[in-house]
């Protein structure tokens, strides 16, 4: 009885293959048209982030 059947576990293998593919160039044609991937342009200064930070560890 599975012997029969191998066709439709090839056919739900294929349809799968074809949406997971669908999937991952719908995700990256959304980042390509919206540029999801530009970083914010929030306001920073020379005192934001590590920028004042020593390499070197003081003995406080």
């Amino acid at each position: 009885m599975n012997n029969d059947k191998w066709w439709v576990k090839v056919l739900k293998w294929a349809l799968g293959i074809i949406v997971a593919v669908a999937l991952v160039g719908l995700g990256l044609y959304y980042t390509a048209k919206f540029d999801t991937y530009r970083p914010g342009t929030g306001q920073s200064g020379y005192d934001w982030g590590i920028s004042k930070d020593s390499p070197i560890r003081s003995n406080r």
